[in-house]
Order: C-alpha cells, then structure tokens, then sequence
C-alpha cells in the first residue's frame, strides 16, 4: 500500500527539520533529537515500502530509470520545503531515509549560539584567498543547514559568485548582492567531477561542494586547484582524509548542537601557514 500522502502530511505539519524512516516490519518513524517517535499505527511490509517509494519518486522533477539497490532524489513542495529522499535495500527489501528541510533558510544570526562567531566567518571568507575550508558535524542536515545559512548570509551582505555543488540540494539560496549558481548532482551533472570541472570554467568566488561520499584523489586534486586558483572552497566531508584535515592552511569548521534548542556551537580551528624565518 502506499503510505506517501499521510507521510508527506505529516512531514509538512512541522516547520522544523523532519526526518523519517521506512523499514519493512515496523511503523514509519520520525528520528527527532536522538528519539525514535513512530507516529502512524501500521506496521509497514516490504511491498508498503516500495510502494510508498515509488510514489514519493513521481514528486521528483525528472524522469528516472529503474529504483535499482540505492539512490536517491529530492523534490520541493510549494510552502512546506524541499525533500530528500535515500532508499538502500536489505535482503531484498528497501529501507527509506526521508528528510525534509524548511522552503526559508534560517538566519545566521538566530541559528548560532554565539552571534560572535558571525564577524569572524565574514572576515575569514572575505579576505581568505587560496583556502580550503572543511566543514564537520556529526548531524549532516544541520550542518547543511548552517553552511546555507552562511551562504545566503553571504549572498545578502557581499558581492560575490557563488557555486554550489550538491547531491541532493538541501535549500535553494535567493540571489541578493552576490549571484548563485547551484547543481545537483544526478540532474544537473552526471558526476561531482564533472561539476568541479564546470566549477572551473566559472571560476566563482565561493564554492560550496557536499560529499556524503569518500573523495577521489581527482576530485580532491580539482578542489585544491580551485583553491590555487583563488576560490574559497567550503567542503562539508563527512569523511574527509586525515592528511586533508591537516594540511598547511586548511581550516576546520565544527559544528554542533548546542544546550539551547534549535541553535548551534560553531567552532574554528585554523592552521596557518608557517610564517619564514627572520634572518
């Protein structure tokens, strides 16, 4: 049976980040602070989950081929917010990873404990050139979403180009003083390689890439060389190499959730090139 119209309702009924699983032999499930809530009374079987799967699929704005073991795709609903849908399989059966982010990016200003961190971030991304900034968070949406909501503070307040290169996107940002171009993979590029090199030929003042994924040393060579190039490069990795995380001039952003509900401890951890020796 298909699930999708009471998921999709229920999802759309809170402003806030949601996330819900799907697994065969059990109730749908929000994931909310740590907690399993399981809000509908059904236990959902392996042909419930394909079924809810491929009607949650009609939402995307492509047409796709074969479901196949894993993948994923996203989609916006008018009002409510964007859609990301993952799906990996289990003896057979599929096992849905659904989160939902709101239509507005919160502002920087609200989403960080500390406002103080705010003008740091902005004369670092000012000024930095050749930089390459790796951005951590054990909880990946809402490190998303800081990172968004930096960008589209930076897009308000400054004059830059921006690109951004994801799978799937997790906001849209709004142009204002800087102009935005943003990809998702598997829609707009085949491969995130493939949108580096694009990245290259616009040669933006600011990329922003998302990894789920471990990086390639081609994918890891092209960020550098953007880098070199002059763009300051944001890297939200997951999994990011230990060589990466400490390279000369690489700078660590972490963030996480702090005691208050809703806001965000960000901290950075910059290592600076050796300054030369007098002599």
């Amino acid at each position: 049976m298909n699930y999708a119209p009471e998921i999709l309702s229920y999802m759309s009924s809170s402003k806030d980040i949601t996330e819900v699983l799907l697994v065969p032999k059990a109730p749908p499930t929000e994931r909310r602070e740590g907690k399993l809530i399981k809000f509908m009374d059904v236990v959902l079987s392996a042909d419930d989950v394909r079924d809810t799967l491929v009607a949650l699929r009609t939402h995307a704005p492509t047409l796709m081929g074969p479901l196949g073991r894993e993948g994923s795709f996203s989609f916006g609903m008018h009002g409510v917010g964007r859609f990301r849908v993952s799906y990996i399989t289990q003896r057979g059966s599929y096992v849905v990873s659904i989160i939902k982010t709101p239509m507005e990016i919160p502002r920087l200003y609200t989403l960080c404990e500390d406002e103080g961190i705010i003008p740091r971030l902005e004369e670092l991304l000012r000024l930095s050139h050749q930089r390459l900034y790796v951005i951590k968070g054990r909880d990946p949406i809402r490190t998303s979403t800081f990172v968004y909501s930096l960008l589209q503070h930076i897009v308000n307040t400054m004059s830059k180009v921006i690109f951004v290169l994801e799978k799937n996107l997790t906001f849209l940002l709004k142009h204002g003083s800087s102009l935005v171009v943003q990809r998702e993979v598997g829609l707009d590029v085949e491969s995130f390689e493939e949108g580096l090199l694009d990245a290259m030929r616009i040669n933006p003042d600011i990329l922003y890439i998302n990894f789920q994924d471990v990086m390639s040393q081609r994918e890891l060579d092209l960020l550098v060389r953007l880098s070199h190039m002059g763009t300051v490069v944001l890297l939200q990795a997951p999994v990011a190499e230990e060589h990466l995380l400490h390279s000369t001039g690489v700078v660590q952003i972490e963030v996480r959730p702090s005691g208050v509900s809703g806001k965000l401890k960000v901290q950075i951890m910059e290592t600076l090139p050796e300054e030369p020796e007098n002599r």
